[in-house]
């Protein structure tokens, strides 16, 4: 409509929009999104999500807060194969909340240890985002996924550290005394819940290491990852027909859907540029005479601000288009500026009134919580995410440094 207004051809843009649709998707790299997808719904039925859980849980139990700990810590490898976050969350909900509440946790802070580690799916590779991202951007999706690995672990730790000082400030958070009660010192059995997840632990080392090693492409790492997680629910011997299938029509569904939104995001920015709306952003941007920093830190303060009534795939294909001309005007590291912007659009994710993750665990629980309960919950973890972007922006190095020795 915008392409036809502007240049009074209807025939004219109709022939942009059909060539836009065939060429924003014909293309070997976009295979990565199906694969990736098919990767995270085999992995979820293998039941290793609650795999991991128990051995992190095992492992950090005689810390303070360790079952909120064990939350995050198991997100951030959960996130290592699926790459959503709103999945992530739903998992966890039906994983961690209850053992959470048997030892007396408070509740919200149950619900905000599950909606802020969730985001880390967005964060650490393989994401979705950055998948996204970088499609629109036109950089490399393998040195993105590299870029986000620091910056996950960093942010997983800082959630660490700060149930750590919640608990240690307000002890009846994670149950007070009996949080620690029953606990013992390591016994066979919980070497045997430790090393139950070895299986993804390896799939996760290969995947990884071979696109930072530069022996898999992103997509081909995406294939390996796929059929890892196949050989995984062939050895739980979970896998019929009718669930392959289920399987495959759910990655159908979610694939189109992204793709379908990478169409409409070219056909957005062949708008931007046909309308001037682009040349008239420059010269606004230009009167505003700010620095380049001030600059970035306005463009995250739009996205996190959108996030309130936008998803995070979506501020990006409405944001991106016009930004990054000016990120690439003023010499800001357009992978740097990817993994900033991953992180502010995932502040959205858990800020009211839409909230994306809170949604998908209010569903996934029903009335074990409401959706206010939830949003209060996350509220620590979007402070601490902030203060991650605050760190980023302060150290750029924590996201360009592993990019830095990639030739992909």
């Amino acid at each position: 409509m915008g392409v036809w207004l502007t240049i009074g051809d209807f025939k004219t843009s109709m022939t942009i929009l059909s060539n836009t649709a065939y060429s924003a998707v014909n293309d070997y790299t976009f295979a990565v999104i199906p694969l990736f997808v098919l990767m995270g719904v085999f992995t979820t039925m293998s039941g290793t999500s609650t795999e991991i859980y128990n051995a992190f849980h095992a492992l950090l139990r005689k810390i303070r807060g360790g079952l909120a700990m064990a939350t995050v810590g198991a997100s951030a490898v959960f996130a290592t194969i699926t790459g959503v976050s709103v999945a992530s969350a739903s998992v966890f909900s039906k994983v961690a909340i209850d053992p959470m509440t048997r030892l007396h946790y408070d509740k919200k802070m149950a619900l905000g240890s599950v909606a802020g580690s969730s985001v880390l799916g967005m964060l650490i590779p393989p994401s979705l985002m950055f998948i996204v991202y970088g499609m629109i951007a036109q950089e490399s999706v393998g040195k993105l996924f590299i870029a986000g690995m620091i910056p996950g672990i960093v942010l997983a730790v800082t959630y660490c550290v700060g149930i750590y000082v919640m608990a240690t400030l307000k002890p009846e958070l994670v149950g007070g005394k009996k949080a620690t009660e029953g606990q013992q010192g390591w016994s066979k059995e919980n070497i045997k819940i430790f090393l139950k997840p070895l299986g993804a632990g390896v799939l996760v080392v290969v995947m990884l290491g071979g696109l930072y090693g530069g022996w898999f492409t992103p997509t081909e790492a995406g294939a390996v990852g796929a059929f890892g997680a196949f050989l995984l629910v062939l050895s739980k011997r979970k896998l019929t027909i009718k669930k392959l299938k289920e399987i495959l029509i759910e990655t159908g569904y979610t694939s189109a859907s992204v793709l379908l939104l990478l169409i409409t995001a070219m056909m957005y920015s062949r708008m931007l540029g046909v309308t001037g709306v682009l040349a008239e952003l420059n010269t606004f941007i230009e009167k505003l005479s700010v620095s380049p920093v001030i600059l970035i830190i306005i463009f995250l303060l739009i996205i996190i601000l959108l996030g309130t009534i936008l998803d995070s795939v979506s501020i990006l294909l409405i944001t991106m288009p016009m930004m990054l001309p000016f990120v690439h005007s003023i010499g800001f590291d357009p992978i740097l500026f990817g993994v900033l912007v991953v992180i502010a659009a995932e502040i959205g994710l858990l800020t009211p009134p839409f909230g994306l993750v809170v949604y998908s665990m209010k569903s996934a629980l029903g009335d074990k919580a409401s959706i206010e309960e939830i949003f209060i919950g996350a509220f620590p973890f979007i402070l601490m995410m902030i203060f991650v972007i605050g760190l980023i922006l302060l150290f750029p190095q924590i996201a360009t440094w592993l990019p830095s020795f990639m030739e992909v």
